[in-house]
């Protein structure tokens, strides 16, 4: 229904605002900060088994989805663990997730992963817990990937076990640092508008800052867009680093950064410099925030 006289993205705001305006008895930063101190600088077997305890912690009993590890790129292990939360019983399915496994660097040591990905992991525990509340349609499946830095090991192995007619939309969370702005895309990929269109919706009522990005790094989104499943990525940096991020990777030569010039994330991420000091407590709770509410948005619009 069109409000006479009213734009229609006004209008749709408006239905759909009381929807997402409903309290999801969020965490507060602290708390999850404080789960993230308990992964930091784990190898990635003892953070999965962490992971697993702070879900059973919340009455959780999750599936393991273990997968074959085709690639062994430098010693990685020969098997991987998918980590798998399912709520609800529709006949569709949501799925929202991040991956736990952090890089192994140069030097043979494992990064502590704070920034990519221990936050986000930690959030979507707390997200699980949060869409327990919501009576919705779609089922969810909270989706904590393994081996995604050796190539998106984890998911292409996910959506190669499931039937893919029946993924409605995956929302993927990778990279928490600054309390700034939710950074999304790749938004040059075709079939995605509607997960977009819910996105920017939940933005404009959660007065959080948002910014598309045409061209954005890879992550756990991609096998998902390959087999032609609705879906986005999403993170979030401060508002500069954001800015520069953008600029960096959509206007190559064109940017009036310097030719020398390295986005703060990229300095961060993959090195010794991804510390939990890294990751700002309050973006933790707004991306929690967000992505409860984008998952509510999706479950009515889909």
């Amino acid at each position: 229904m069109r409000m006479q006289g009213m734009p229609a993205g006004l209008a749709l705001l408006l239905v759909s605002s009381t929807l997402l305006a409903q309290p999801a008895i969020a965490p507060d930063g602290d708390s999850l900060r404080a789960d993230l101190a308990r992964i930091v600088g784990l190898e990635n077997d003892q953070r999965a088994e962490t992971l697993l305890r702070i879900f059973r912690e919340r009455g959780f009993d999750p599936e393991i989805g273990e997968f074959q590890n085709p690639a062994r790129f430098r010693n990685s292990p020969a098997t991987g663990r998918n980590l798998i939360v399912t709520l609800g019983e529709g006949d569709r399915d949501i799925v929202v997730g991040a991956h736990y496994d952090a890089i192994l660097m140069r030097d043979g040591r494992i990064s502590d992963g704070a920034v990519d990905n221990g936050a986000s992991s930690v959030i979507l525990t707390r997200v699980a817990e949060s869409l327990r509340r919501h009576a919705l349609k779609h089922r969810i499946r909270v989706v904590l990937f393994d081996l995604e830095e050796i190539g998106l090991i984890g998911s292409r192995a996910y959506v190669q076990s499931e039937d893919t007619s029946r993924i409605a939309a995956m929302v993927n969370v990778d990279v928490i640092a600054g309390d700034g702005v939710i950074m999304f895309g790749p938004t040059s990929h075709e079939g995605n508008e509607a997960v977009y269109r819910s996105l920017r919706l939940v933005c404009a009522v959660k007065a959080i800052s948002c910014a598309d990005f045409p061209v954005y790094p890879s992550s756990d989104d991609r096998p998902f867009q390959a087999a032609g499943i609705p879906n986005v990525s999403l993170a979030m940096i401060g508002a500069v680093s954001s800015h520069e991020f953008w600029l960096f990777l959509n206007a190559p030569g064109q940017s009036g950064l310097r030719r020398d010039f390295v986005p703060d994330l990229r300095r961060i991420i993959h090195t010794k410099e991804d510390t939990i000091e890294r990751v700002d407590a309050t973006a933790m709770a707004r991306v929690h925030d967000a992505v409860v509410a984008l998952v509510v948005e999706l479950d009515g619009a889909l």
